[in-house]
């Protein structure tokens, strides 16, 4: 396997003396006395999980805006580790973003200009954020936050402990849906094997199937939770639009509480103002999104993403499951196209 960046990749490094970026190769040169780690709003394990990473590599606090999903506490749990601090305060800190570069997900306490350093697997559109200062950046085509982490602790000849790198491993077992998802990448494959050797993890699959079955359990939730537990803000073609998406084994539970979900939608489309909203109850089983709207012009936008003519009030694309690759870029296509 080739040490070479898939996709884009931006990595810049300046001298403590030169920038207020972080410097994400020589460590001596930074101060992270202030520093605070945090990803997107509506936390998921990359998120979570990488913020614990990369305080762990770079120094400073890994934090979390909001309260962890059944998906992630089972991970912390499993791993023994101490769950990031929850912060809704960001004001007074130097802040490092993981696993996202959209200013609709950006905590609303986070000024710009203290971030100083972004580290991230996704496209930059939509509208990333508008950094004032040089922060250090680095993104790369990766399928996991964490796989890009476990790379940089290696080259810096940090070994990771036992309960950061478990909870790393969930972190890239559970954006990739254990390999299975379409932006899965070799370094994927290949640092999940290496941080489980670190973490005493001998059977991934299996701790893999176990995240899954924790993160399908939603039975003793309300819609309008599951609506945002993993959900995001997106700006596509100055239209504000809300993706959200429940992955599960378990789907037709949910499926079956689609009055339950179309009601929350309408309630929290009008709520947020948002022009466009969608949820997808992904079917990781058998590897199938089933996308809801709430009105016709949801409706007519989701028939010209996918192409397809929608008959019924779900639409059911198989094969797609990543919302990174698949759902949101032919939302996004669609409406830019109007």
């Amino acid at each position: 396997m080739k040490h070479t960046i898939l996709g884009l990749a931006i990595l810049a490094s300046f001298s403590s003396l030169a920038s207020n970026a972080l410097d994400l190769y020589t460590l001596s040169n930074n101060n992270t006395d202030n520093l605070m780690w945090v990803g997107h709003t509506s936390p998921d394990t990359d998120t979570v999980a990488s913020a614990v990473m990369a305080a762990t590599i770079y120094g400073g606090k890994a934090t979390t805006p909001e309260n962890l999903n059944p998906e992630s506490q089972f991970v912390f749990e499993y791993c023994n580790s101490p769950t990031p601090q929850i912060t809704t305060d960001y004001a007074a800190y130097q802040v490092g973003i993981v696993d996202f570069n959209q200013s609709t997900q950006l905590a609303h306490t986070i000024e710009p200009s203290s971030i100083v350093a972004i580290i991230d697997h996704h496209a930059i559109g939509g509208t990333p954020i508008n950094i004032p200062n040089i922060a250090s950046i680095d993104i790369r085509a990766w399928g996991s936050t964490a796989t890009i982490l476990a790379s940089n602790a290696e080259a810096l000849n940090i070994k990771l402990p036992k309960s950061v790198a478990c909870v790393g491993l969930g972190a890239i077992l559970s954006d990739t849906v254990i390999f299975q998802s379409s932006t899965t990448t070799d370094y994927d494959k290949a640092y999940a094997n290496k941080l489980a050797k670190i973490a005493g993890v001998t059977d991934i699959e299996e701790f893999g199937q176990q995240m899954l079955i924790a993160k399908s359990d939603l039975s003793h939730l309300s819609a309008d939770t599951i609506l945002t537990m993993d959900y995001k803000n997106f700006e596509f073609g100055g239209k504000k639009v809300g993706i959200g998406v429940a992955e599960t084994l378990t789907a037709q539970q949910l499926i079956d509480r689609k009055d339950e979900f179309v009601s929350a939608m309408k309630s929290y489309k009008a709520t947020e103002q948002l022009d466009y909203l969608f949820f997808s109850i992904t079917d990781t089983k058998n590897k199938r999104a089933n996308i809801m709207w709430v009105d016709d012009g949801d409706k007519q936008i989701l028939s010209r993403a996918f192409d397809t003519k929608i008959d019924g009030d779900i639409l059911s694309l198989n094969g797609v499951t990543s919302r990174k690759r698949q759902i949101g870029p032919a939302i996004q296509q669609s409406i830019e196209s109007l």
